[in-house]
This record gives structure tokens, C-alpha cells and sequence, in this order.
């Protein structure tokens, strides 16, 4: 890099999105950059991320919880998309450029809000990130609306039946309190709850634990590929209808559930 900014993370990850992300449009939420050694005047894979959330920060820990969120929320949105995305991973955080210790993650789960910029600058963000990849579109969304937020965050979790479980109750109870109506299949619904809560199907990771079964189960059972399918096409069937009232003006861009 040319020139050291205040705050910035190396990245682990898949370097061709990286790469694509760094020679595009800069992002203030959420800014890939590198790819290039200047002094050997070549393509590498030394990628860093920085952000305006980190800029009115001086405290390390602090910029580490916050690029620990940013990188939730993209891993988040990533597996909605696919779920044998890569993870980003934040490797190391520079501070002017000098390397500063690691801190553990921290589980709090909060909004980051809407960033100290103007009202100008802020709108000119949203205005632009709409035509950048998707992925940032909704992190953008999920740092002021709670329902995008939690959406991200569940599918950023470790995949599991118990965890998909949750993600639908969640997604569920979202429609019913913005009004977004979401398709769910009611067979496939049946084929992941009876899997999901019967130990005999999904062992250990039953949402109830061992029991012996009474009577044959003559329900389908859903692998758990099928089941990261059948949630994430919920996810997006919300996300993209939230997008669109978002845009066309129908819903805020700013929500907190009561």
C-alpha cells in the first residue's frame, strides 16, 4: 500500500473477490483495497480492509469488535448466497501502519448505526453501494435495520439444523412484525422441522435429545445442504422484497424491532 491509513485489517479469504472488490468503486462502510506490489510492480494477495466505522476510533479492541461485526455481516450475506463461501477472516489490524496485538471476539450484538458523516456524504454512499455487489447493499442495510441485521448474523453462525431452526422462527416473526411476506414451502417446512427436532435423524444435532422413537417417522428427512437451501431461499425471498421497499420508499432504512 501507498500510503499507511489509520486503521486497517489484513484479510484471509478469497482473494479473487478480494481482487475484484479492491479495483472497483471505493466503499466507505466496508473498503477492500491491495492486491498490488507497488515496489515489484505486481499482482499479490495482500489485501486490507478499512472503514469509516473505524476512523473516530483509537482504542484497538474497540477496532477489532467492529471489524469482528463488519466481517460477520459479510460472511453472513456470503452463505445466504452460497453456502461453501469462503469466510473472511480478519488476519491482522495496523494502526498507522504498525502492526497492534489481536483481541478475542466479543459476543454483543448491536447495530453499528449510521456512520459519523454527513447527511450529504451518507446519502451519496447508499446511492452508490446500491450498484455495488450485493453483499454490501445488504450490510449496508443491516448497519441501521435490525431485520436485515439479524438475518446476516444467523447465517454467519456455524451451519446446523438447531441454527437453521432459529434462522426460520426468526424469519418468521420479522414478516409478521414488518409486514414483508415471505413463501415457505409447506412441505419442505415439514421435512426440516421433522428432521431438525428428531434425534434419530439429525443425531446430536436435534433441537430435542435422545428419545426412542414410538412410531416409524414416514417423513421425508432434509439433509443439511437441503436445509441451508430451503432457509437461505427464505432469507432472500425477505432480503430482496426488503430491498426494494427500501429503495422504492415503501419501508425506512432505518428499523428497531420494538
Amino acid at each position: 500500500m501507498a500510503n499507511a491509513v489509520k486503521w486497517e485489517f489484513y484479510l484471509n479469504g478469497d482473494s479473487r473477490n478480494f481482487r475484484g472488490y479492491a479495483e472497483g468503486r471505493k466503499n466507505l462502510y466496508f473498503d477492500i483495497s491491495g492486491g498490488i506490489d507497488h515496489y515489484n510492480d505486481c499482482m499479490n494477495d495482500d489485501f486490507r480492509l478499512s472503514s469509516v466505522y473505524f476512523d473516530d476510533e483509537d482504542e484497538p479492541e474497540v477496532v477489532w469488535q467492529i471489524g469482528y461485526e463488519l466481517a460477520s455481516l459479510y460472511n453472513g450475506v456470503s452463505s445466504i448466497l452460497s453456502k461453501d463461501s469462503r469466510k473472511l477472516e480478519l488476519a491482522e489490524l495496523l494502526h498507522n501502519g504498525v502492526r497492534v496485538g489481536k483481541t478475542p471476539k466479543k459476543n454483543i450484538l448491536a447495530l453499528l448505526g449510521k456512520p459519523n458523516i454527513s447527511d450529504s456524504l451518507y446519502n451519496q454512499e447508499f446511492e452508490k453501494v446500491k450498484k455495488l455487489d450485493v453483499r454490501f447493499f445488504m450490510m449496508n442495510l443491516a448497519t441501521e435495520r435490525e431485520d436485515a441485521y439479524l438475518i446476516l448474523k444467523y447465517f454467519a453462525v456455524e451451519a446446523s439444523y438447531i441454527n437453521y431452526y432459529k434462522t426460520l422462527e426468526t424469519l418468521e416473526e420479522l414478516s409478521d412484525k414488518t409486514g414483508i411476506a415471505i413463501s415457505v414451502d409447506k412441505k419442505l417446512r415439514k421435512s426440516f422441522t421433522n428432521t431438525a427436532n428428531n434425534f434419530t435423524l439429525s443425531g446430536l444435532d436435534s433441537r430435542h435429545g435422545f428419545k426412542q422413537a414410538l412410531k416409524e417417522n414416514k417423513t421425508p428427512s432434509m439433509k443439511l445442504s437441503e436445509a441451508h437451501l430451503f432457509i437461505a431461499s427464505i432469507a432472500k425471498d425477505y432480503l430482496n422484497k426488503l430491498a426494494d421497499g427500501v429503495i422504492n420508499g415503501i419501508h425506512k432504512k432505518s428499523y428497531k424491532m420494538d
